[in-house]
């Protein structure tokens, strides 16, 4: 299929998120930041926003301050997958440190997970939030024996559920005869991520959090005594504690936390509507599906059941929303041959952050807090280390973290290129391939 083949569009296709038909990003109004807050945050993201959120509850004076439109980031343009998966396995972890700390990261993972269940229920956001599933799939006997190793290990030391399933039961589960077999994970959820940073957004607006948008903040200086002045291009707000929680799109606002990330794009589509009797072929179970490989393909159904979403292509160099999204397109009809002829109505880009040692980080530098590099998953840890952010400035031992215990080394090549990811993404797929043989 040629890139610029444009009948794989829909007459009403869009290079903006799916998401934004449902909650687009808020545009802001030009005004100034107060003359004093108690805590200014940089990033009005879902770390921003759930940190915002717990601090104004505190009683604390808080300011969300961002750079663009409110929701126009990464919060708003992921998969909206909520899991528990670090980019490193249990497995590796045992081996690495022992049982006891492997138990320990990746029951902070469950915690994460439930940090979003629980400020779902608690604020009654209604964003889709559904216990789904999710089916990890593998295309050679080798994945399938690592992945029921990795999964046997959860089982034993963490109680994780768990089921392996033949190549038939697979399927039955998605209309493609790549895959060998996979393992059902059968308490992951998927969310709608605009609609979930849109209820965030008026939670926190309720409690009393100034939320600016359009506001690029350009300077931040310490304060003889305590405190940090915040130079912004709308004017002047002066802060007891900063919190910095922009993630992929970190710039040199702060060189320290610049030097540690490594900013990456993802990519994903989304079809027209089905008719539901093909949909019930195609995605019969509603999960949400990604293969057992480190660059890893997503594919969903939208929350209300009638378009398929599609991730893939992590880290790859862009060129421009129709001819990524036709890539996209064919890609997913050589997983599932039957979603030929489908257009899409939407293609577009987020931008993420890796960190060196693939680690989610919570650090404090100078004086100044930061969150971030979260390794694809976003939704549950930017929920998660926003909340441990705000501990961490309350005081509060609920701040203590693995994730803000480990060393936030330094990516020793220039930063915020994504040329890196494109290379590490690059050597993943090789890896790949050869575990898929």
């Amino acid at each position: 299929m040629s890139t610029t083949d444009e009948s794989v569009f829909a007459p009403d296709f869009k290079d903006t998120p799916y998401w934004w038909e449902a909650a687009a990003p808020t545009k802001p109004e030009s005004r100034t930041p107060p003359k004093r807050v108690d805590v200014a945050i940089v990033g009005a993201g879902i770390t921003g926003l759930n940190a915002a959120l717990e601090l104004a509850r505190a009683g604390r004076s808080v300011a969300a301050i961002d750079a663009g439109d409110l929701g126009h980031g990464a919060s708003t343009r992921n998969s909206g997958y909520v899991g528990r998966t670090l980019k490193h396995s249990f497995s590796d972890l045992l081996r690495v440190y022992g049982v006891d700390y492997a138990v320990a990261a990746y029951r902070e993972m469950q915690a994460a997970f439930d940090a979003v269940a629980e400020r779902v229920r608690k604020d009654q956001i209604d964003c889709g939030f559904k216990m789904c599933g999710r089916l990890i799939l593998t295309k050679a006997q080798r994945q399938y024996d690592d992945l029921e190793q990795e999964w046997t290990l959860r089982k034993k030391h963490l109680g994780s559920e768990f089921a392996m399933l033949s190549r038939k039961a697979v399927r039955d589960e998605i209309a493609s005869d790549l895959y060998c077999g996979g393992a059902l994970i059968p308490d992951l959820a998927s969310i709608h991520p605009g609609l979930y940073h849109r209820g965030l957004l008026d939670r926190a607006r309720s409690a009393g959090v100034e939320l600016i948008g359009g506001t690029r903040v350009e300077r931040i200086v310490p304060v003889d005594g305590g405190g940090f002045d915040l130079k912004t291009s709308q004017g002047e707000t002066r802060a007891r504690d900063v919190l910095v929680a922009t993630n992929g799109y970190t710039d040199g606002l702060l060189p320290w936390l610049q030097h540690r990330l490594i900013p990456f794009d993802a990519y994903m589509v989304a079809t027209e509507p089905l008719k539901p009797d093909l949909m019930k072929r195609l995605l019969p179970t509603d999960r949400t599906y990604i293969d057992h490989v480190h660059d890893v393909t997503s594919i969903r159904r939208s929350p209300d059941g009638t378009r398929i979403l599609f991730l893939w292509r992590t880290g790859t160099r862009q060129t421009g929303a129709k001819a990524k999204g036709a890539q996209l397109l064919q890609d997913l009809v050589n997983i599932v041959p039957d979603a030929r002829g489908l257009k899409l109505t939407h293609s577009w880009t987020g931008r993420c952050a890796l960190t060196r040692d693939l680690w989610p980080h919570l650090a404090t530098h100078d004086g100044i807090h930061v969150a971030g590099g979260y390794c694809f998953a976003g939704v549950p840890m930017g929920t998660y280390l926003g909340q441990k952010a705000a501990y961490r400035i309350l005081g509060l031992p609920e701040g203590r973290t693995i994730f803000g215990e480990r060393s936030f080394t330094a990516v020793p090549l220039i930063p915020g290129n994504p040329w890196l990811a494109r290379q590490i993404m690059g050597w993943y797929r090789l890896h790949d391939r050869w575990a898929s043989r």
